[in-house]
């Protein structure tokens, strides 16, 4: 996956993609990753997850929508959400 140096991984509407569509919830987000439910709640809420983590969420979210990495939601750098 590559992305541009002015952009990152929406962490946030990966979650959310994967719960609303997809019937999963932060527990079993955390589970399939391998990391604590508070910790998918902070990737939610702003917090970045180390690389190995967010390897591993972006390949469950590949898996779940069956969409290629080139596809997962990005953001901005610098930008917000109000």
């Amino acid at each position: 996956m590559e992305i541009g140096l002015d952009e990152k991984v929406d962490w946030f509407r990966l979650i959310v993609e994967l719960c609303n569509a997809h019937g999963y919830t932060h527990s079993t987000i955390a589970a399939a990753v391998g990391s604590p439910k508070s910790t998918v709640q902070g990737w939610k809420q702003g917090s970045t997850p180390k690389f190995e983590e967010g390897e591993r969420l972006i390949a469950l979210w590949c898996q779940v929508t069956r969409k290629g990495r080139e596809t997962v939601h990005r953001v901005r750098r610098n930008s917000y959400r109000a």
